[in-house]
């Protein structure tokens, strides 16, 4: 099914339509054939087709989608523009792209599959010139957030008011605590301070970096923050780059945090891509046990 949504969302996003048109503007040569791999609506493949006078071929493997993107490309005379339904590895596109732009890009960056689809197009067409995003970058920073502080007053509020019934969460609250830590929460963050200098989680060189799992290991010690908030960046072209920072112009990725339980002071922040998802656990002082 087509999701209307979601598309709107990310048509909506000015500041990611913007960046990905000036980068492309910067490494697209005219006369390069350029793959859009994954190209939902056709959005950036239309931007590509005004940069070069070679063919523009935009993969896209549902079926619903692909074929809203033909026909708006079709009817908006975008002729060079040639919409394949299928996987953007496997597809039969001809003559292998010069450039290769690809959306891909999680909430946190890797969790659509970008890192091993860029190294596996590499392996296909090794006479690529460039991949748009070439890096991808995921970070952490400790930070003090009136958000997070704020949720956590929520959640934690739910499990000390009287419930019905008479049952009492008191002596499993340490549980909730952590299990609230553990929780990736996407919002908007404002009222934030850093706590602590940012620090790179994982970096991956696209097109070459064949595999996105990771596991990093952070110690907070004495830092005051309540939050660590985790962001990617995405490097498009030497000077074009792409941020999900609190700091950076805001975009449909939304800003992402975990809460700091109470005494806590390391993190171990993983993604595995077998299930294209980030875990966070959080030491558990002795007292919680």
């Amino acid at each position: 099914m087509f999701e209307a949504h979601q598309h709107a969302r990310m048509l909506a996003d000015a500041t990611r339509l913007t960046a990905f048109h000036d980068a492309m503007a910067e490494v697209v040569a005219d006369g390069d054939r350029v793959l859009d791999a994954g190209a939902g609506t056709g959005i950036l493949a239309a931007m590509a087709s005004r940069l070069t006078s070679g063919t523009v071929v935009a993969v896209e493997y549902l079926e619903d989608t692909a074929a809203f993107a033909a026909q708006a490309l079709r009817d908006s005379r975008l002729d060079r523009v040639e919409v394949v339904r299928g996987n953007a590895v496997e597809a039969d596109i001809g003559t292998p792209p010069d450039v290769v732009v690809s959306e891909t890009i999680g909430s946190l960056g890797p969790e659509e599959n970008i890192v091993g689809l860029t190294h596996a197009l590499r392996r296909r067409y090794p006479g690529i010139r460039a991949f748009v995003p070439s890096r991808l970058r995921v970070l952490a920073e400790p930070v003090v957030s009136a958000e997070a502080a704020a949720l956590r007053t929520s959640v934690i509020g739910a499990f000390t008011r009287e419930q019905p019934g008479g049952i009492s969460f008191a002596t499993v609250l340490p549980r909730a605590e952590h299990a609230l830590g553990g929780q990736i929460i996407t919002a908007r963050l404002t009222d934030t301070t850093p706590a602590g200098p940012a620090r790179s989680l994982v970096e991956y060189d696209l097109g070459t970096t064949p595999d996105a799992d990771f596991s990093r290991t952070l110690s907070l010690g004495d830092s005051p923050a309540n939050a660590v908030h985790l962001y990617f960046e995405a490097p498009l072209s030497p000077t074009v780059t792409l941020s999900s920072h609190r700091g950076a112009e805001f975009t449909h990725w939304g800003h992402s945090y975990i809460v700091r339980p109470p005494g806590a002071s390391t993190v171990t922040i993983a993604y595995r891509n077998a299930d294209r998802r980030f875990t966070c656990h959080w030491d558990r002082p002795a007292e919680s046990d």
